[in-house]
């Protein structure tokens, strides 16, 4: 499945297999959120045996039911060696993947059918790290309005911040769940500006291969040779699951932090290893609850230097019941309300003690259960202690 924000280069890419696919039986999947497909007419004409088009919707949410029934209806005659993917520049691929996971009513899903074997994010380098910039401009400009309402302006704000997902959070979250990382259009960029990528695609995704290429050229048996899709390893390669989870230590370095890189050309038997780049990472976690106007006014008032990441769970003393939600990246905060503390719902009566899942009970701590601090924050030169004191000064 390929995935990858708008202009990366998805289709040129899916162009380049097709061209190399010597008559052998391939099927393809395009999915575009417009009316008229126009991704899928570029690859019917490289000449696959096979197009499917899903328009009006992304196949990660509003048509995913139609992209299983596509998949198991080719999958079903075994008349093709591989499905390939195309999906929407803002489709999510934790989405897509959690059709090939999750049970229907009939426990089946549709890795019964066919088998998902690698999840590949395209990523145009000058267009990430122009994205990542100009969310830091965002964020600085929102500070300036948030000084001047200050000042006196009228209008209180509400709620939380940056309720939106904003793009480069999308970019953010397309690489964190791939098992292979395209780099692409590294012509159009330098060795500098390309390191710096590459670095910050280490700190999200520490074990995806990162393939370095330009107008979209990889070998077809590089990248369909072999099943490197794992349905707990890749749903949870994101580094600061890793680091929630324990399977990577806060502090950064050491293998976990090393990715695999594949330099040009496409085709590298041998990835090596590279350096950090000098990325760690910091877990926050607190069993005491938020006091809201404190914690808002700190994520309002400027996120570290050198941030890349955030994300994890936060509990607010004025909201007891619900379970928060934070996201940073590219220097925006997103909070969202994402369900209800198990803890609540069984002082409530909605679930009995014997119905906690062992995931709430691994969490779970007297007198407050499930209700906790669990923050991951991803950067270079994090001063984790600075950032440790200002976050328990936030707290009721």
């Amino acid at each position: 499945m390929l995935s990858g924000f708008l202009g990366a280069g998805k289709t040129t890419l899916l162009r380049h297999l097709l061209a190399q696919a010597e008559g052998r039986k391939w099927a393809v999947v395009v999915n575009d959120v417009a009316a008229i497909n126009v991704d899928a007419q570029l690859v019917a004409g490289a000449g696959a045996a096979r197009v499917v088009e899903l328009g009006n919707g992304c196949v990660c949410c509003s048509v995913k039911d139609s992209l299983a029934e596509t998949v198991a209806e080719l999958a079903a005659g075994g008349a093709y060696e591989h499905i390939l993917i195309e999906t929407t520049g803002v489709a999510e691929p934790r989405g897509v993947a959690d059709l090939f996971l999750r049970k229907n009513a009939f426990w089946r899903s549709l890795g019964d059918f066919a088998q998902l074997s690698a999840l590949v994010t395209v990523i145009d380098a000058r267009s990430f790290l122009d994205e990542q910039r100009r969310s830091r401009r965002a964020v600085a400009m929102d500070m300036e309005t948030e000084e001047r309402r200050k000042r006196g302006e009228k209008g209180e704000r509400e709620g939380f911040p940056g309720g939106r997902k904003p793009v480069f959070e999308l970019m953010v979250d397309q690489a964190e769940c791939a098992d292979v990382l395209v780099l692409n259009k590294c012509d159009l960029a330098s060795e500098a500006e390309l390191a710096e990528v590459a670095g910050v695609l280490r700190a999200l995704n520490p074990r995806a291969e990162l393939l370095r290429v330009e107008r979209g050229q990889v070998a077809s048996e590089w990248l369909l040779g072999r099943v490197r899709f794992d349905g707990v390893e890749t749903v949870g390669a994101a580094r600061w699951i890793r680091v929630i989870k324990g399977e990577e230590k806060s502090g950064g370095g050491g293998a976990a932090g090393r990715m695999a890189i594949t330099a040009r050309p496409a085709v590298a038997p041998h990835p090596r290893h590279e350096a950090d780049y000098g990325i760690t990472s910091f877990v926050w976690e607190a069993r005491r609850a938020l006091v809201r106007e404190k914690f808002f006014a700190w994520l309002d008032s400027g996120l570290p230097e050198g941030l890349l990441r955030a994300k994890g769970f936060f509990w607010l003393a004025d909201q007891p019941e619900d379970m928060g939600f934070l996201s940073v990246a590219g220097g925006r905060a997103r909070a969202e309300f994402v369900g209800t503390w198990v803890a609540a719902l069984r002082k409530s009566g909605v679930i009995a003690e014997a119905e906690i899942s062992g995931a709430a009970r691994a969490k779970w701590a007297e007198p407050h259960g499930d209700r906790r601090q669990e923050l991951v924050f991803i950067g270079t030169g994090l001063d984790a202690e600075k950032l440790r004191e200002t976050l328990e000064a936030c707290l009721a």
